[in-house]
């Protein structure tokens, strides 16, 4: 697919999944260079937008179509002719069957009262159950609507039943970035708390996109002993506890500490965008847990760091962590 983009007369720079959108803007000068084209793959996903002078991002006046894009509304999306999103990425709200039990909890390690929300299916109510522990949770549940790919796939019975645990971070850069403090609240804390309100078996996941792939990654690492899968969307496996900088280096921890281990009694299950800059490190876990014999899947996708790629993989993840036996 080719995509043919006029620049505007008041955009100064083009933001896009390429960019990571604000994070790299590309500059532009419409006097000097009034169109591009991009090449993308036919089922390609692709948003983007541009900056004017104030620094607000703005959709392309001549594209109609919109992303969908819960952090920057105003932005611009290419669909390719052969893209088909996920059978089970929009759900009817239909599917929201079961209960939502909201908890606090006063946590000593974080010195703060944290918040957070258990998803019990429909009819599972007295039923000990697996656990799914889900990093931005809200996003997870009223974005991406996690519990309605639940409940869809034990329709079909695709998956086994579980608890969704949505935890909301106070501050995800600092308590997903190698963290020991928001480690300890989920395991001596968090998960002590749910076992003692809710019916559940010792199976524990975890799940989480971008940096919540990373903690959740970083815990299963730290206690295998707890947690047996691990489902990471656009993981951000880059940066170390020394260096907390997760966009602009190459050094990885979770990749040293994966070759340097011998295998662990872990399932991974990665996927990532083939338009992220977090692409190259993906492979290179991909090609690690390979070379280490990991039960794993892996997944690229012509999308970027966005949630619709992300709800697009939801039931992949599920169907990986949750397998029917």
């Amino acid at each position: 697919m080719k995509a043919d983009i006029r620049v505007p007369a008041w955009a100064v720079s083009l933001i896009s999944d390429h960019t990571d959108m604000i994070r790299n803007p590309h500059p532009l000068d419409a006097a000097k260079v009034g169109r591009f084209a991009l090449e993308l793959p036919d089922d390609a996903y692709f948003e983007y937008a541009f900056l004017d002078a104030s620094g607000s991002v703005r959709a392309d006046p001549e594209n109609p179509v919109r992303g969908e894009n819960p952090w920057y509304p105003e932005v611009s999306a290419f669909v390719g002719p052969s893209y088909q999103p996920d059978a089970y990425a929009a759900l009817d709200k239909a599917f929201d069957r079961g209960t939502t039990t909201r908890h606090r909890l006063q946590s000593r390690a974080l010195g703060a009262l944290r918040r957070f929300t258990v998803y019990t299916l429909a009819g599972f109510e007295a039923a000990s159950l697996p656990v799914v522990l889900v990093q931005d949770g809200v996003a997870y549940q009223r974005v991406a609507g996690l519990q309605r790919v639940l409940e869809a796939l034990l329709d079909r019975g695709e998956v086994r039943p579980a608890h969704l645990v949505f935890i909301e971070p106070a501050d995800r850069t600092v308590e997903y970035g190698f963290n020991p403090d928001y480690r300890a609240f989920i395991t001596d804390e968090l998960l002590p708390f749910v076992a003692a309100h809710h019916p559940c078996s010792e199976e524990c996941l975890l799940l989480g996109a971008s940096l919540g792939g990373l903690v959740s990654a970083t815990l299963a690492l730290e206690h295998p002993e707890l947690f047996g899968t691990v489902l990471c969307q656009s993981g951000a496996f880059l940066g170390t506890p020394e260096e907390r900088e997760f966009y602009r280096t190459r050094e990885s921890w979770l990749l040293e500490t994966l070759e340097g281990h011998v295998r662990l009694p872990l399932r991974w299950y990665l996927e990532v965008g083939a338009f992220e800059w977090l692409l190259d490190v993906n492979r290179e876990i991909h090609r690690v847990l390979l070379d280490k014999g990991y039960d794993h899947a892996y997944v690229e996708r012509p999308a970027g760091h966005n949630w619709v790629n992300w709800r697009n993989g939801l039931a992949s993840a599920l169907r990986f962590g949750l397998a029917a036996s």
